[in-house]
């Protein structure tokens, strides 16, 4: 990762807040540039690479809307960030939705507008793979949801590795998505335009994994027909990923362990080496480390491979990116089976949001495709075009503390879903950290919620 300062561009057309904000930026460390216009703005953007636009959302020749407009026209990927007065929420509001990355309400502190500006950062750094002619394997790499700190620390971890090579362990449940932040470090490194290699070592016995890691020589066993390279060589100057690393056998983890210390492998049936230059990342759903003390792992193994760990967390504990997920879910099914206009009744959303998800993202995504299936002919997907698991998870939900469902035919958006969710839950709450608790947000994406939908809070008087 490059050490570079980010270099802001600040957008307003009166000059005094424009300054103060720029003194504020450079005294964190930040390079900024100036503009007193959008059309100015355009220009300076169009003869230099900026990493993030603020800028004010009502100006004199050319709104921060109409700014934003232009920018995703032009440089998609880059963040933007408006500045509003409180009045005019719902503009900004509207400008999120049209591509920018968050929006801050005067009068804001500084600790506020740092936060947001590594915030995007954070995200932009591992969709920057986009700028390059996009393949099936970056794609996916790109294709991560973090809206939730635990996630935003990962990512900004995971960019600071990728400029390495040290060996990296990711952990977590299975489905968390740990070959795509693996397939992230790898994109983003300078391997990146050699391959990325993955195997899972749980999917083929000893013997066949290890002629399809170190490949084998004509004739070494019934079968070997031919000769044949194995992934550590097709993986040359690039990266392997070995997915649950702790199914190895012990034979298995000896011998990963010379291609660690050693550098070279040797195909079965060979007595010659050859050299490779290989990054390693391994991942894993079980704690090596309970493993390692009951001597079921290698402990020089694990010290080896276990240079950095990363921890996925699972989907039950990222409650803001669930909906996102969501979303972007129904998007892709709705055009695979070509329907349109789907949508959530509150209740069925409860549950979609309540449920624990032992398989995380790959699960829900499985969820997802049999609503979509099961949708009726208007679009709304409610209780009985819900999954078996979820059906008999309903028993945790009470029937009191979701809205009714809507009429047929009325289902509305995702965000009117989420108003009467967000509605029912400050009913029902004491205080503003259960609200939050219970809809499974942080306090601060409550208040903006509420902003958003122009909500207030009365504090329940039950007991």
């Amino acid at each position: 990762m490059s050490s570079k300062p980010l270099h802001i561009l600040l957008v307003d057309d009166q000059k005094s807040l424009r300054r103060s904000l720029s003194l504020m930026l450079l005294g964190a460390g930040f390079d900024t540039s100036e503009a007193e216009s959008g059309s100015q703005a355009l220009a300076i953007l169009s003869q230099a690479e900026y990493d993030l636009v603020i800028t004010d959302l009502r100006m004199d020749d050319m709104s921060g809307i109409d700014l934003l407009r232009e920018i995703k026209q032009i440089k998609p990927h880059l963040p933007v960030i408006l500045i509003t007065a409180y009045g005019s929420i719902e503009s900004a509001v509207d400008a999120m939705r049209l591509g920018a990355f968050d929006y801050l309400t005067k009068p804001f502190s500084e600790h506020d507008i740092l936060e947001k500006i590594h915030a995007s950062q954070a995200l932009r750094n591992y969709a920057t793979a986009m700028r390059s002619p996009p393949t099936a394997e970056s794609r996916e790499a790109d294709d991560i949801v973090a809206d939730t700190p635990q996630m935003r620390a990962t990512l900004i971890k995971a960019e600071r590795l990728a400029a390495t090579d040290i060996s990296v362990l990711i952990t977590g449940e299975t489905g968390t998505g740990k070959t795509r932040v693996a397939r992230l470090i790898h994109e983003k490194s300078a391997r990146s335009e050699h391959a990325f290699v993955s195997i899972n070592c749980a999917s083929l016995p000893e013997q066949l994994l290890e002629s399809e890691l170190f490949g084998h020589v004509r004739g070494s066993f019934t079968g070997a027909t031919d000769s044949r390279a194995g992934l550590f060589e097709e993986a040359d100057g690039g990266t392997i990923f070995l997915d649950e690393v702790d199914t190895l056998s012990p034979a298995m983890q000896a011998k990963l362990l010379s291609v660690l210390q050693e550098r070279q492998i040797r195909r079965v049936g060979s007595n010659k080496s050859k050299q490779v230059d290989i990054r390693v990342i391994s991942a894993t759903n079980q704690v090596l480390d309970s493993l390692m003390e009951r001597g079921h792992f290698r402990s020089d193994l694990y010290f080896r491979l276990n240079g950095i760990r990363l921890h996925l967390p699972p989907l039950r504990e990222r409650g803001e990116d669930l909906k996102r997920l969501l979303t972007r879910f129904l998007e892709v099914y709705s055009a695979k089976y070509k329907r349109s206009g789907l949508s959530l009744t509150p209740r069925a959303l409860a549950c979609v949001q309540a449920y624990p998800y032992p398989g995380n993202i790959r699960q829900l995504e499985n969820f997802v495709e049999q609503m979509v299936v099961f949708a009726d002919e208007q679009g709304v997907i409610d209780i009985n075009a819900l999954p078996e698991d979820l059906l008999q998870h309903l028993g945790n939900i009470s029937e009191a503390d979701v809205p009714a469902p809507l009429p047929q035919g009325e289902g509305g958006s995702l965000a009117k879903t989420e108003r009467m969710l967000i509605e029912a839950a400050l009913r029902r709450a004491r205080h503003i950290g259960e609200a939050a608790r219970e809809l499974g947000i942080g306090r601060t994406t409550l208040w903006r919620k509420m902003r958003e939908f122009n909500l207030q809070f009365t504090p329940s008087r039950r007991e």
